[in-house]
Protein backbone atom coordinates (compact mmCIF):
# COMPACT_ATOMS: atom_id res chain seq x y z
CA UNK A 1 0.00 0.00 0.00
CA UNK A 2 1.03 3.36 -1.20
CA UNK A 3 0.68 6.74 0.96
CA UNK A 4 1.89 9.66 -0.49
CA UNK A 5 0.93 13.31 0.91
CA UNK A 6 2.07 17.05 2.12
CA UNK A 7 2.32 18.34 5.43
CA UNK A 8 -0.76 19.32 7.14
CA UNK A 9 -0.42 23.23 8.08
CA UNK A 10 -1.28 22.63 11.98
CA UNK A 11 1.19 19.81 11.71
CA UNK A 12 3.14 22.94 10.05
CA UNK A 13 2.70 25.15 12.77
CA UNK A 14 3.68 23.18 15.87
CA UNK A 15 7.16 22.03 14.18
CA UNK A 16 8.14 25.56 13.51
CA UNK A 17 6.57 26.77 16.60
CA UNK A 18 8.95 24.42 18.35
CA UNK A 19 11.65 25.81 16.46
CA UNK A 20 10.93 29.07 17.02
CA UNK A 21 11.45 28.50 20.98
CA UNK A 22 14.97 25.97 20.38
CA UNK A 23 18.13 28.04 19.70
CA UNK A 24 19.91 25.22 18.23
CA UNK A 25 16.72 24.97 15.65
CA UNK A 26 16.90 27.83 14.35
CA UNK A 27 18.46 27.93 11.08
CA UNK A 28 17.47 28.15 7.71
CA UNK A 29 16.01 24.79 6.52
CA UNK A 30 18.11 23.37 3.89
CA UNK A 31 17.04 20.84 1.05
CA UNK A 32 17.60 17.78 3.00
CA UNK A 33 16.55 14.50 2.07
CA UNK A 34 15.44 11.81 5.04
CA UNK A 35 14.10 8.33 4.98
CA UNK A 36 12.16 7.44 8.05
CA UNK A 37 11.78 3.76 9.06
CA UNK A 38 9.10 2.77 11.67
CA UNK A 39 9.16 -0.91 12.57
CA UNK A 40 7.96 -0.92 16.32
CA UNK A 41 3.94 -2.02 15.66
CA UNK A 42 2.80 -4.34 13.50
CA UNK A 43 2.69 -1.53 10.75
CA UNK A 44 6.09 -2.13 9.25
CA UNK A 45 6.75 1.94 7.32
CA UNK A 46 8.45 3.85 5.57
CA UNK A 47 8.47 7.47 4.57
CA UNK A 48 10.71 9.96 2.04
CA UNK A 49 10.74 13.71 3.48
CA UNK A 50 12.04 16.18 1.43
CA UNK A 51 11.69 20.12 1.93
CA UNK A 52 9.46 19.19 5.04
CA UNK A 53 7.14 17.34 3.13
CA UNK A 54 6.48 13.41 2.66
CA UNK A 55 6.62 12.91 -0.70
CA UNK A 56 6.47 8.91 -0.46
CA UNK A 57 5.37 6.40 2.13
CA UNK A 58 4.58 2.43 1.47
CA UNK A 59 3.77 0.26 4.79
CA UNK A 60 2.49 -3.25 5.14
CA UNK A 61 0.30 -4.15 7.99
CA UNK A 62 0.96 -7.94 9.89
CA UNK A 63 2.65 -9.10 12.52
CA UNK A 64 6.29 -10.11 12.25
CA UNK A 65 6.39 -8.62 8.93
CA UNK A 66 9.63 -6.16 9.01
CA UNK A 67 12.05 -9.14 8.81
CA UNK A 68 10.57 -10.05 5.34
CA UNK A 69 9.20 -6.89 3.95
CA UNK A 70 10.90 -4.11 5.26
CA UNK A 71 14.05 -3.67 2.61
CA UNK A 72 11.54 -4.18 0.05
CA UNK A 73 9.49 -1.46 0.66
CA UNK A 74 12.42 0.65 0.91
CA UNK A 75 13.67 -0.44 -2.23
CA UNK A 76 9.93 0.24 -3.76
CA UNK A 77 10.11 4.44 -2.60
CA UNK A 78 12.74 4.95 -4.90
CA UNK A 79 12.64 5.62 -8.71
CA UNK A 80 14.65 7.10 -11.46
CA UNK A 81 13.87 10.61 -9.90
CA UNK A 82 14.99 9.59 -6.95
CA UNK A 83 17.65 7.37 -5.44
CA UNK A 84 19.02 6.23 -2.51
CA UNK A 85 22.25 7.87 -3.05
CA UNK A 86 20.74 11.25 -2.44
CA UNK A 87 19.81 10.02 1.22
CA UNK A 88 20.96 12.51 3.29
CA UNK A 89 20.14 11.04 6.75
CA UNK A 90 18.22 7.68 8.17
CA UNK A 91 15.94 8.61 10.86
CA UNK A 92 14.12 5.32 12.50
CA UNK A 93 11.87 5.29 15.29
CA UNK A 94 13.80 4.43 18.36
CA UNK A 95 10.88 2.89 20.49
CA UNK A 96 9.57 2.25 23.09
CA UNK A 97 7.71 -0.65 20.95
CA UNK A 98 8.07 -4.61 20.23
CA UNK A 99 11.16 -5.75 20.81
CA UNK A 100 12.15 -7.24 17.53
CA UNK A 101 10.78 -4.76 15.82
CA UNK A 102 12.83 -2.34 16.92
CA UNK A 103 15.59 -4.34 16.73
CA UNK A 104 14.73 -5.07 12.95
CA UNK A 105 13.97 -1.45 12.18
CA UNK A 106 17.56 0.08 13.63
CA UNK A 107 19.46 -3.06 12.19
CA UNK A 108 18.37 -2.06 9.16
CA UNK A 109 19.16 1.88 9.27
CA UNK A 110 22.74 0.70 10.27
CA UNK A 111 23.11 -1.33 7.50
CA UNK A 112 22.00 1.43 5.20
CA UNK A 113 23.72 4.37 6.54
CA UNK A 114 27.30 2.08 6.77
CA UNK A 115 28.78 2.71 3.16
CA UNK A 116 27.58 6.58 2.86
CA UNK A 117 28.76 7.15 6.20
CA UNK A 118 25.05 8.36 6.77
CA UNK A 119 23.91 9.65 10.31
CA UNK A 120 21.02 7.79 12.26
CA UNK A 121 18.75 10.00 13.48
CA UNK A 122 16.61 8.20 16.32
CA UNK A 123 12.77 9.65 17.09
CA UNK A 124 11.05 8.39 19.99
CA UNK A 125 7.86 6.39 19.17
CA UNK A 126 5.26 8.20 21.01
CA UNK A 127 6.56 11.36 19.51
CA UNK A 128 5.91 9.66 15.86
CA UNK A 129 2.54 8.70 17.27
CA UNK A 130 1.43 12.08 18.29
CA UNK A 131 2.67 13.40 14.89
CA UNK A 132 0.33 11.02 13.44
CA UNK A 133 -2.81 12.14 15.63
CA UNK A 134 -2.24 15.34 14.94
CA UNK A 135 -3.09 15.61 11.36
CA UNK A 136 -6.56 14.05 12.96
CA UNK A 137 -6.99 15.80 16.02
CA UNK A 138 -6.26 19.25 17.08
CA UNK A 139 -7.62 18.61 20.64
CA UNK A 140 -5.74 16.67 23.73
CA UNK A 141 -5.06 13.06 23.65
CA UNK A 142 -4.05 10.15 25.40
CA UNK A 143 -1.38 8.77 23.16
CA UNK A 144 -0.15 4.63 23.93
CA UNK A 145 1.70 1.78 22.16
CA UNK A 146 1.21 -1.70 24.15
CA UNK A 147 3.94 -3.37 25.68
CA UNK A 148 2.05 -6.77 27.21
CA UNK A 149 -1.59 -7.87 27.90
CA UNK A 150 -3.32 -4.39 29.44
CA UNK A 151 -0.02 -2.90 29.96
CA UNK A 152 0.84 0.15 27.98
CA UNK A 153 3.45 3.16 27.28
CA UNK A 154 1.84 5.93 27.22
CA UNK A 155 2.02 9.82 27.20
CA UNK A 156 -0.45 12.81 26.77
CA UNK A 157 -0.60 15.86 23.96
CA UNK A 158 -1.93 19.45 24.55
CA UNK A 159 -3.24 21.00 21.82
CA UNK A 160 -1.97 24.81 22.62
CA UNK A 161 1.58 22.78 23.46
CA UNK A 162 4.68 22.89 21.24
CA UNK A 163 5.84 20.09 20.25
CA UNK A 164 7.70 18.18 22.58
CA UNK A 165 9.80 15.72 20.67
CA UNK A 166 10.90 13.26 23.81
CA UNK A 167 7.65 13.48 25.79
CA UNK A 168 7.60 12.01 29.61
CA UNK A 169 6.74 8.19 29.23
CA UNK A 170 5.27 6.29 31.87
CA UNK A 171 4.12 2.65 31.85
CA UNK A 172 1.37 1.39 33.47
CA UNK A 173 -2.19 -0.27 32.91
CA UNK A 174 -4.43 1.13 30.50
CA UNK A 175 -7.08 1.61 32.90
CA UNK A 176 -4.24 3.58 34.77
CA UNK A 177 -3.55 5.64 31.69
CA UNK A 178 -7.29 6.93 31.40
CA UNK A 179 -7.44 7.46 35.38
CA UNK A 180 -4.55 9.27 35.33
CA UNK A 181 -5.73 11.93 32.51
CA UNK A 182 -9.79 12.04 33.11
CA UNK A 183 -9.75 15.69 31.22
CA UNK A 184 -8.98 14.00 27.50
CA UNK A 185 -11.64 12.14 26.23
CA UNK A 186 -9.93 11.09 22.66
CA UNK A 187 -7.43 8.09 23.15
CA UNK A 188 -4.69 6.98 20.28
CA UNK A 189 -3.05 3.78 20.18
CA UNK A 190 -2.19 0.85 18.42
CA UNK A 191 -4.45 -1.57 19.88
CA UNK A 192 -7.88 -1.67 20.94
CA UNK A 193 -9.15 -1.22 24.59
CA UNK A 194 -12.60 -0.87 26.15
CA UNK A 195 -13.47 2.83 26.73
CA UNK A 196 -16.54 4.23 28.22
CA UNK A 197 -18.92 5.98 26.48
CA UNK A 198 -16.85 9.35 27.72
CA UNK A 199 -14.17 8.34 25.65
CA UNK A 200 -13.27 7.69 22.34
CA UNK A 201 -10.54 5.30 20.89
CA UNK A 202 -8.81 5.29 17.48
CA UNK A 203 -6.45 2.73 16.67
CA UNK A 204 -3.60 4.31 14.58
CA UNK A 205 0.39 3.56 14.08
CA UNK A 206 3.06 5.32 13.80
CA UNK A 207 4.48 5.35 10.36
CA UNK A 208 7.51 6.31 8.57
CA UNK A 209 6.69 9.39 7.13
CA UNK A 210 6.27 11.16 10.27
CA UNK A 211 9.48 9.63 11.54
CA UNK A 212 11.36 11.31 8.77
CA UNK A 213 9.18 14.36 9.08
CA UNK A 214 10.58 15.06 12.91
CA UNK A 215 13.87 13.89 11.66
CA UNK A 216 13.75 16.58 9.13
CA UNK A 217 12.29 19.73 11.58
CA UNK A 218 14.33 18.62 14.37
CA UNK A 219 17.53 17.36 12.28
CA UNK A 220 20.11 19.53 14.65
CA UNK A 221 18.93 18.27 17.90
CA UNK A 222 18.44 14.46 16.70
CA UNK A 223 21.97 14.55 15.19
CA UNK A 224 23.57 15.21 18.40
CA UNK A 225 21.96 11.93 19.73
CA UNK A 226 23.90 9.95 16.21
CA UNK A 227 26.16 7.74 17.16
CA UNK A 228 27.39 4.29 16.47
CA UNK A 229 26.58 2.03 18.95
CA UNK A 230 23.16 3.46 19.45
CA UNK A 231 20.31 1.12 20.58
CA UNK A 232 16.51 0.68 20.99
CA UNK A 233 15.03 2.79 23.83
CA UNK A 234 12.78 -0.37 25.51
CA UNK A 235 12.03 2.21 28.50
CA UNK A 236 12.88 -1.01 30.60
CA UNK A 237 13.92 1.13 33.14
CA UNK A 238 10.33 2.17 34.38
CA UNK A 239 8.48 -0.06 36.80
CA UNK A 240 6.73 -2.95 35.34
CA UNK A 241 3.77 -3.73 37.34
CA UNK A 242 2.04 -6.77 38.24
CA UNK A 243 -0.94 -8.47 36.73
CA UNK A 244 -3.32 -10.77 38.73
CA UNK A 245 -4.92 -13.59 37.20
CA UNK A 246 -8.39 -11.81 35.97
CA UNK A 247 -6.28 -9.79 33.90
CA UNK A 248 -4.06 -12.30 32.29
CA UNK A 249 -7.48 -13.89 31.30
CA UNK A 250 -9.59 -10.64 29.64
CA UNK A 251 -6.42 -9.47 28.02
CA UNK A 252 -4.63 -13.05 26.69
Amino acid sequence: MVIVSSNPDTLLRRYRASNQQSSILNRQLSHRLILGIDTSTYNCSVGLVKDGKVIGEKFILGKSVASESLLGLIDNLFDEDIKFSEIDAIAVSIGPGSYTGLRIGLSTAKGLAMPGNLPILPVPTLSVLKSVAQTEWDENLLLFIRSRQDLVYFTSSFKDERFILSPKIFHDHFDTALSKYPQISVVVGNCEFPVDASRRLYVRYPRGGHVALIAWYRYDELLSLSKPDLEPEYFTNLELKKWNLNDRLKYS
